[in-house]
């Protein structure tokens, strides 16, 4: 499994960092999560060996990206 997130979305997803596109996530990530009315993302990431952890601001901590949204990301496909 690429990513993962606990059921009560207090932790944040994790996906594998391996052959992934940084445009195209922080793109993905923008249109799912948006900005704030200052301008600001409504998400924050970090990469810490090679896995990408995804921080959504509080009121959008139920959401998380599909396997299908990762996937349009990677740079090789996976089978």
């Amino acid at each position: 499994m690429s990513s993962h997130s606990s059921p009560d979305g207090s932790y944040p997803q994790v996906i594998e960092g391996q052959y992934v596109d940084q445009r195209k996530l922080v793109v993905l990530l923008r249109n799912v999560y948006g900005t704030s009315s200052e301008g600001k993302n409504n998400f924050k990431v970090e990469l810490r060996l090679n896995r990408y952890k995804i921080y959504p601001s509080e009121h959008l901590s139920g959401m998380a990206l599909t396997e299908d949204q990762i996937e349009d990301c990677r740079v090789c496909k996976r089978r």
